[in-house]
Protein backbone atom coordinates (compact mmCIF):
# COMPACT_ATOMS: atom_id res chain seq x y z
CA UNK A 1 0.00 0.00 0.00
CA UNK A 2 2.92 1.90 -0.54
CA UNK A 3 2.23 5.61 -2.45
CA UNK A 4 -1.35 5.77 -1.54
CA UNK A 5 -3.75 8.09 0.99
CA UNK A 6 -3.39 6.03 4.14
CA UNK A 7 -3.36 8.40 7.41
CA UNK A 8 -4.57 5.67 9.92
CA UNK A 9 -3.68 1.96 10.67
CA UNK A 10 -7.32 0.39 10.28
CA UNK A 11 -9.48 -2.17 9.24
CA UNK A 12 -7.18 -4.60 9.14
CA UNK A 13 -7.56 -6.73 11.62
CA UNK A 14 -9.65 -9.54 9.82
CA UNK A 15 -6.27 -10.03 8.16
CA UNK A 16 -5.23 -13.02 10.23
CA UNK A 17 -2.64 -13.88 7.51
CA UNK A 18 -1.13 -10.75 6.85
CA UNK A 19 2.66 -11.01 7.59
CA UNK A 20 4.22 -7.79 5.63
CA UNK A 21 2.53 -4.46 5.43
CA UNK A 22 4.26 -1.63 3.55
CA UNK A 23 2.89 1.37 3.88
CA UNK A 24 5.93 3.83 2.72
CA UNK A 25 5.29 7.32 1.22
CA UNK A 26 1.59 7.81 3.02
CA UNK A 27 0.39 10.41 5.23
CA UNK A 28 0.38 8.50 8.89
CA UNK A 29 1.20 11.44 11.25
CA UNK A 30 2.15 11.64 14.15
CA UNK A 31 -1.51 11.60 15.96
CA UNK A 32 -1.99 8.25 13.87
CA UNK A 33 0.77 6.38 15.83
CA UNK A 34 -2.56 5.88 18.40
CA UNK A 35 -3.96 3.41 16.00
CA UNK A 36 -1.35 0.80 15.92
CA UNK A 37 -3.09 -0.87 19.15
CA UNK A 38 -4.58 -1.68 15.88
CA UNK A 39 -2.28 -4.26 14.41
CA UNK A 40 -1.89 -6.09 17.57
CA UNK A 41 -4.77 -8.66 16.28
CA UNK A 42 -2.61 -9.65 13.14
CA UNK A 43 -0.52 -12.13 15.03
CA UNK A 44 1.24 -12.96 12.00
CA UNK A 45 2.58 -9.73 11.34
CA UNK A 46 6.24 -10.01 10.66
CA UNK A 47 7.42 -6.76 8.67
CA UNK A 48 5.94 -3.07 8.88
CA UNK A 49 7.88 -0.23 6.30
CA UNK A 50 6.43 3.09 7.47
CA UNK A 51 9.35 5.38 5.59
CA UNK A 52 8.50 8.35 3.92
CA UNK A 53 5.56 8.95 6.54
CA UNK A 54 5.11 12.28 9.26
CA UNK A 55 5.20 9.77 12.10
CA UNK A 56 8.99 8.81 11.41
CA UNK A 57 10.03 12.67 12.60
CA UNK A 58 9.36 11.95 15.79
CA UNK A 59 11.95 11.41 18.24
CA UNK A 60 10.51 7.97 20.07
CA UNK A 61 9.16 6.41 16.59
CA UNK A 62 11.05 3.49 16.02
CA UNK A 63 10.75 2.20 20.16
CA UNK A 64 7.56 3.22 20.35
CA UNK A 65 6.22 0.79 17.41
CA UNK A 66 8.61 -1.69 18.60
CA UNK A 67 7.08 -1.75 21.48
CA UNK A 68 3.50 -1.67 20.80
CA UNK A 69 3.51 -4.76 18.18
CA UNK A 70 6.03 -7.62 20.23
CA UNK A 71 5.01 -9.62 16.68
CA UNK A 72 7.12 -7.41 14.58
CA UNK A 73 10.74 -8.84 13.20
CA UNK A 74 11.94 -6.24 10.95
CA UNK A 75 11.18 -2.50 11.07
CA UNK A 76 11.42 -0.11 7.87
CA UNK A 77 13.49 -3.16 6.50
CA UNK A 78 15.73 -3.63 9.76
CA UNK A 79 15.56 -6.55 11.85
CA UNK A 80 14.45 -5.87 15.79
CA UNK A 81 16.77 -7.32 18.25
CA UNK A 82 15.93 -8.68 21.38
CA UNK A 83 17.71 -6.38 23.56
CA UNK A 84 15.95 -4.08 21.32
CA UNK A 85 12.64 -4.79 22.29
CA UNK A 86 13.63 -5.40 25.72
CA UNK A 87 15.04 -1.54 25.60
CA UNK A 88 11.16 -0.51 23.97
CA UNK A 89 9.40 -2.39 26.37
CA UNK A 90 11.07 -0.64 29.18
CA UNK A 91 10.44 3.17 28.18
CA UNK A 92 6.67 2.62 26.45
CA UNK A 93 5.53 4.31 29.84
CA UNK A 94 7.46 7.33 29.21
CA UNK A 95 6.78 7.67 25.33
CA UNK A 96 3.28 7.46 25.64
CA UNK A 97 2.90 9.54 27.91
CA UNK A 98 5.49 12.19 26.16
CA UNK A 99 3.07 11.46 22.82
CA UNK A 100 0.08 12.06 24.60
CA UNK A 101 1.30 15.73 25.87
CA UNK A 102 2.80 16.92 22.68
CA UNK A 103 -0.52 15.82 20.74
CA UNK A 104 -2.43 18.12 23.37
CA UNK A 105 -0.05 20.55 23.08
CA UNK A 106 -0.55 20.97 19.37
CA UNK A 107 -4.28 21.15 20.01
CA UNK A 108 -4.61 17.22 18.82
CA UNK A 109 -7.99 15.37 19.90
CA UNK A 110 -6.30 12.04 21.48
CA UNK A 111 -9.56 10.87 21.70
CA UNK A 112 -10.88 11.10 18.29
CA UNK A 113 -7.22 10.60 16.88
CA UNK A 114 -7.25 7.18 18.48
CA UNK A 115 -10.68 5.87 17.39
CA UNK A 116 -10.10 3.09 14.17
CA UNK A 117 -12.57 4.44 12.03
CA UNK A 118 -12.80 4.91 8.23
CA UNK A 119 -12.17 9.12 7.91
CA UNK A 120 -11.06 8.16 3.95
CA UNK A 121 -12.51 10.33 0.94
CA UNK A 122 -16.13 8.71 0.80
CA UNK A 123 -19.56 9.39 1.67
CA UNK A 124 -21.45 8.30 4.35
CA UNK A 125 -22.74 5.01 2.18
CA UNK A 126 -18.79 4.09 1.70
CA UNK A 127 -19.34 5.58 -2.27
CA UNK A 128 -16.03 6.97 -3.67
CA UNK A 129 -16.69 10.93 -3.82
CA UNK A 130 -16.96 11.89 -7.58
CA UNK A 131 -15.69 15.42 -7.05
CA UNK A 132 -12.47 16.51 -4.95
CA UNK A 133 -12.54 20.05 -4.54
CA UNK A 134 -9.44 21.81 -6.03
CA UNK A 135 -6.77 22.05 -2.94
CA UNK A 136 -4.09 24.48 -5.12
CA UNK A 137 -4.27 28.47 -5.96
CA UNK A 138 -2.72 30.76 -7.96
CA UNK A 139 0.64 32.46 -7.07
CA UNK A 140 2.05 35.56 -8.09
CA UNK A 141 3.18 34.28 -11.05
CA UNK A 142 -0.36 32.78 -11.92
CA UNK A 143 0.92 29.45 -11.50
CA UNK A 144 -1.15 27.07 -9.56
CA UNK A 145 0.27 25.77 -6.35
CA UNK A 146 -1.38 22.63 -4.74
CA UNK A 147 -0.30 21.94 -1.16
CA UNK A 148 1.30 18.26 -0.24
CA UNK A 149 -1.84 16.55 0.78
CA UNK A 150 -4.39 13.51 0.32
CA UNK A 151 -6.91 15.79 -1.62
CA UNK A 152 -4.07 16.78 -3.34
CA UNK A 153 -2.61 13.45 -4.80
CA UNK A 154 -5.91 12.32 -5.42
CA UNK A 155 -6.18 14.87 -8.26
CA UNK A 156 -3.00 14.79 -9.28
CA UNK A 157 -4.46 10.72 -9.95
CA UNK A 158 -6.97 11.53 -11.59
CA UNK A 159 -5.88 14.22 -13.76
CA UNK A 160 -2.98 11.39 -15.11
CA UNK A 161 -5.38 8.71 -15.52
CA UNK A 162 -7.13 11.62 -17.79
CA UNK A 163 -4.44 12.14 -19.60
CA UNK A 164 -2.98 8.72 -20.08
CA UNK A 165 -7.02 7.66 -21.73
CA UNK A 166 -6.57 10.88 -24.32
CA UNK A 167 -3.63 10.02 -25.37
CA UNK A 168 -4.42 6.12 -25.75
CA UNK A 169 -7.46 7.33 -27.52
CA UNK A 170 -5.37 9.43 -30.13
CA UNK A 171 -3.35 6.76 -30.51
CA UNK A 172 -5.60 4.42 -31.23
CA UNK A 173 -7.46 7.00 -33.85
CA UNK A 174 -3.47 7.20 -35.35
CA UNK A 175 -3.38 3.61 -35.56
CA UNK A 176 -6.83 3.43 -37.15
CA UNK A 177 -6.22 5.93 -40.31
CA UNK A 178 -4.11 4.53 -43.24
CA UNK A 179 -0.89 6.40 -43.81
CA UNK A 180 0.72 6.38 -47.67
CA UNK A 181 3.77 5.32 -46.32
CA UNK A 182 2.61 2.67 -43.78
CA UNK A 183 1.78 0.40 -47.38
CA UNK A 184 -0.72 -2.18 -47.46
CA UNK A 185 -1.90 -4.14 -43.69
CA UNK A 186 0.10 -7.08 -43.21
CA UNK A 187 -2.13 -10.66 -43.58
CA UNK A 188 -3.70 -11.70 -40.37
CA UNK A 189 -2.59 -15.35 -39.44
CA UNK A 190 -4.70 -17.88 -40.12
CA UNK A 191 -4.99 -21.26 -37.67
CA UNK A 192 -6.97 -23.19 -40.29
CA UNK A 193 -8.28 -23.01 -44.12
CA UNK A 194 -10.22 -19.90 -44.04
CA UNK A 195 -14.07 -21.34 -45.11
CA UNK A 196 -14.90 -21.21 -49.11
CA UNK A 197 -18.51 -21.00 -49.27
CA UNK A 198 -20.54 -22.07 -52.89
CA UNK A 199 -20.94 -18.55 -53.89
CA UNK A 200 -17.77 -17.08 -53.09
CA UNK A 201 -15.41 -15.67 -55.67
CA UNK A 202 -11.78 -17.33 -55.59
CA UNK A 203 -8.28 -14.91 -55.80
CA UNK A 204 -5.21 -15.49 -56.62
CA UNK A 205 -3.62 -15.21 -52.48
CA UNK A 206 0.53 -15.20 -52.19
CA UNK A 207 0.16 -13.63 -48.29
CA UNK A 208 3.99 -15.43 -47.27
CA UNK A 209 5.53 -13.79 -50.64
CA UNK A 210 7.09 -17.34 -51.08
CA UNK A 211 8.47 -18.22 -54.19
CA UNK A 212 6.42 -20.41 -56.15
CA UNK A 213 6.60 -21.96 -59.95
CA UNK A 214 3.42 -23.64 -61.55
CA UNK A 215 4.01 -25.68 -64.83
CA UNK A 216 3.35 -28.80 -66.77
CA UNK A 217 5.32 -32.11 -66.51
CA UNK A 218 7.37 -33.16 -69.37
CA UNK A 219 4.71 -35.87 -70.70
CA UNK A 220 1.79 -33.09 -70.36
CA UNK A 221 0.19 -35.60 -68.10
CA UNK A 222 -0.25 -33.40 -64.53
CA UNK A 223 0.54 -30.27 -63.30
CA UNK A 224 3.96 -29.27 -61.42
CA UNK A 225 4.00 -26.81 -58.40
CA UNK A 226 6.92 -25.72 -56.70
CA UNK A 227 7.21 -23.74 -53.62
CA UNK A 228 10.37 -22.59 -51.90
CA UNK A 229 9.26 -22.68 -48.10
CA UNK A 230 13.01 -22.53 -47.00
CA UNK A 231 15.39 -25.66 -45.93
CA UNK A 232 14.57 -24.92 -42.37
CA UNK A 233 10.85 -24.92 -42.36
CA UNK A 234 9.60 -27.98 -40.09
CA UNK A 235 7.11 -29.59 -42.25
CA UNK A 236 4.29 -29.61 -39.58
CA UNK A 237 3.63 -26.08 -40.13
CA UNK A 238 2.51 -26.80 -43.87
CA UNK A 239 -1.15 -27.61 -44.68
CA UNK A 240 -2.24 -28.50 -47.72
CA UNK A 241 -5.79 -28.56 -49.50
CA UNK A 242 -5.69 -29.38 -53.15
CA UNK A 243 -8.82 -29.37 -55.17
CA UNK A 244 -9.59 -30.07 -58.61
CA UNK A 245 -9.98 -26.31 -59.82
CA UNK A 246 -7.35 -25.19 -57.13
CA UNK A 247 -4.37 -25.39 -54.41
CA UNK A 248 -4.15 -23.98 -51.16
CA UNK A 249 -1.03 -24.05 -49.02
CA UNK A 250 -1.34 -22.79 -45.82
CA UNK A 251 2.41 -22.14 -44.75
CA UNK A 252 3.20 -20.49 -41.13
CA UNK A 253 -0.21 -19.31 -41.17
CA UNK A 254 0.19 -17.71 -44.01
CA UNK A 255 -2.29 -18.48 -47.34
CA UNK A 256 -0.93 -19.29 -50.96
CA UNK A 257 -4.01 -20.13 -52.83
CA UNK A 258 -3.40 -20.72 -57.18
CA UNK A 259 -5.73 -21.24 -59.58
CA UNK A 260 -5.12 -23.81 -61.78
CA UNK A 261 -5.35 -24.16 -65.08
CA UNK A 262 -7.35 -27.34 -65.71
CA UNK A 263 -8.83 -29.88 -63.43
CA UNK A 264 -6.86 -32.17 -61.44
CA UNK A 265 -7.22 -35.42 -59.85
CA UNK A 266 -6.39 -35.08 -55.87
CA UNK A 267 -6.97 -38.23 -54.85
CA UNK A 268 -3.67 -39.27 -57.30
CA UNK A 269 -1.31 -36.30 -56.68
CA UNK A 270 1.47 -36.81 -54.95
CA UNK A 271 3.98 -34.07 -52.98
CA UNK A 272 7.64 -34.22 -51.48
CA UNK A 273 9.89 -31.94 -49.84
CA UNK A 274 13.79 -31.90 -50.83
CA UNK A 275 15.64 -32.57 -47.50
CA UNK A 276 18.86 -30.39 -48.90
CA UNK A 277 16.66 -27.26 -50.36
CA UNK A 278 13.49 -27.86 -48.48
CA UNK A 279 11.83 -27.51 -51.74
CA UNK A 280 8.27 -28.27 -51.85
CA UNK A 281 6.93 -30.10 -55.21
CA UNK A 282 2.98 -31.00 -55.72
CA UNK A 283 2.97 -33.33 -58.50
CA UNK A 284 -1.29 -32.99 -60.06
CA UNK A 285 -2.37 -34.96 -62.53
CA UNK A 286 -4.87 -33.76 -65.10
CA UNK A 287 -8.05 -35.45 -64.90
CA UNK A 288 -7.68 -35.51 -68.66
CA UNK A 289 -3.87 -35.89 -69.91
CA UNK A 290 -4.44 -35.47 -73.33
CA UNK A 291 -6.33 -32.35 -73.09
CA UNK A 292 -3.63 -29.73 -73.40
CA UNK A 293 -3.52 -26.43 -71.43
CA UNK A 294 -5.15 -23.75 -73.22
CA UNK A 295 -5.18 -21.25 -69.88
CA UNK A 296 -1.57 -20.38 -69.89
CA UNK A 297 -2.11 -17.54 -68.20
CA UNK A 298 -2.71 -19.41 -65.19
CA UNK A 299 0.98 -21.01 -65.10
CA UNK A 300 4.14 -19.75 -63.83
CA UNK A 301 7.01 -20.69 -65.04
CA UNK A 302 10.49 -21.15 -63.47
CA UNK A 303 12.19 -19.35 -66.32
CA UNK A 304 9.98 -16.06 -67.62
CA UNK A 305 9.23 -15.90 -70.88
CA UNK A 306 9.45 -19.96 -71.31
CA UNK A 307 6.85 -22.18 -72.39
CA UNK A 308 5.68 -23.05 -68.91
CA UNK A 309 6.97 -26.89 -68.94
CA UNK A 310 8.67 -28.41 -66.14
CA UNK A 311 11.99 -30.49 -66.66
CA UNK A 312 13.41 -33.54 -64.29
CA UNK A 313 9.97 -34.07 -62.41
CA UNK A 314 8.55 -37.70 -62.64
CA UNK A 315 4.73 -38.15 -62.91
CA UNK A 316 3.05 -39.57 -60.42
CA UNK A 317 1.95 -43.13 -60.93
CA UNK A 318 -1.65 -44.31 -60.46
CA UNK A 319 -0.94 -47.94 -59.85
CA UNK A 320 -2.13 -49.02 -55.82
CA UNK A 321 1.84 -49.55 -55.13
CA UNK A 322 3.37 -46.33 -55.77
CA UNK A 323 0.54 -43.68 -55.50
CA UNK A 324 0.70 -41.18 -52.10
CA UNK A 325 -2.28 -39.65 -52.21
CA UNK A 326 -2.86 -37.38 -49.75
CA UNK A 327 0.80 -37.02 -48.62
CA UNK A 328 3.88 -35.13 -48.19
CA UNK A 329 7.47 -37.10 -48.38
CA UNK A 330 10.51 -35.60 -48.31
CA UNK A 331 12.67 -36.86 -50.93
CA UNK A 332 16.55 -37.29 -51.30
CA UNK A 333 16.39 -39.60 -48.10
CA UNK A 334 15.41 -43.18 -48.48
CA UNK A 335 12.71 -43.99 -46.28
CA UNK A 336 11.45 -40.64 -45.46
CA UNK A 337 7.96 -39.93 -43.32
CA UNK A 338 5.46 -37.73 -44.86
CA UNK A 339 3.88 -35.49 -42.61
CA UNK A 340 1.74 -32.66 -44.70
CA UNK A 341 -1.71 -34.07 -46.41
CA UNK A 342 -3.25 -33.00 -49.22
CA UNK A 343 -6.94 -32.34 -49.40
CA UNK A 344 -7.79 -31.32 -45.83
CA UNK A 345 -4.43 -31.10 -44.29
CA UNK A 346 -4.56 -34.20 -42.16
CA UNK A 347 -1.23 -35.95 -41.49
CA UNK A 348 -0.31 -39.62 -42.65
CA UNK A 349 2.34 -41.88 -41.94
CA UNK A 350 3.33 -44.36 -44.22
CA UNK A 351 6.11 -46.36 -43.03
CA UNK A 352 8.68 -47.77 -46.27
CA UNK A 353 7.28 -45.61 -48.42
CA UNK A 354 8.76 -45.57 -51.70
CA UNK A 355 10.69 -41.89 -52.26
CA UNK A 356 10.81 -40.43 -55.44
CA UNK A 357 13.82 -37.68 -56.70
CA UNK A 358 14.64 -34.89 -58.74
CA UNK A 359 18.18 -35.80 -59.84
CA UNK A 360 16.75 -36.47 -62.87
CA UNK A 361 16.53 -34.08 -65.98
CA UNK A 362 14.14 -34.01 -69.10
CA UNK A 363 15.17 -35.20 -72.62
CA UNK A 364 14.64 -31.98 -74.50
CA UNK A 365 12.07 -32.60 -76.58
CA UNK A 366 9.07 -32.26 -74.06
CA UNK A 367 8.97 -28.73 -73.89
CA UNK A 368 9.24 -28.45 -77.72
CA UNK A 369 5.89 -31.17 -78.31
CA UNK A 370 3.86 -29.01 -75.14
CA UNK A 371 4.40 -25.63 -76.62
CA UNK A 372 3.20 -27.08 -80.48
CA UNK A 373 0.37 -29.05 -79.04
CA UNK A 374 -0.84 -25.63 -76.90
CA UNK A 375 -0.26 -23.53 -80.18
CA UNK A 376 -2.81 -26.36 -82.34
CA UNK A 377 -4.93 -25.92 -79.18
CA UNK A 378 -4.94 -22.05 -79.48
CA UNK A 379 -5.37 -22.15 -83.09
CA UNK A 380 -8.35 -24.91 -83.09
CA UNK A 381 -10.24 -21.96 -80.84
CA UNK A 382 -9.78 -19.77 -83.10
CA UNK A 383 -10.21 -21.65 -86.27
CA UNK A 384 -13.94 -20.98 -86.22
CA UNK A 385 -13.98 -17.33 -86.69
CA UNK A 386 -14.04 -16.26 -90.61
CA UNK A 387 -14.69 -12.77 -89.43
CA UNK A 388 -10.99 -11.21 -88.07
CA UNK A 389 -12.68 -8.32 -86.81
CA UNK A 390 -13.80 -9.13 -83.39
CA UNK A 391 -11.78 -10.94 -80.91
CA UNK A 392 -12.46 -14.79 -80.22
CA UNK A 393 -14.24 -15.22 -76.64
CA UNK A 394 -12.33 -16.21 -73.40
Amino acid sequence: MAVNNVSKLQNLQRCESLKKLDLTINFISKSGLLTLESLRANIHLEELYLLGNPCTDWHGYRQYVVAKLPQLKKLDGQAIKPSERIAAQQVLPELEAALLAELRAEGVDVEAAGEVEDDSLYDETGAAVAEVPETGYLDEKGELVRPWCAATRILEHREQEAANLEAEEKKRAGAAKPSLDSGPPRPQRHEAFPEIADTDRLYQKNEGKWEFSLEEAPDGGSLILEVAVGRFLDTSLIQTDLQPTFVRLLIKGKLLQLLLPCEVRPDAAKAQRNMTTGQLVIAMPKEDPSKPVTDVAKLRPKVPGTSGTASGYPAPSTSASSTLAGCVSRYGESGAAPAVAIGGGRGVRVPGMAVGTTNGAGNGSGDFTIKEVRRAAVKAVTGGEEDGDDPPDL
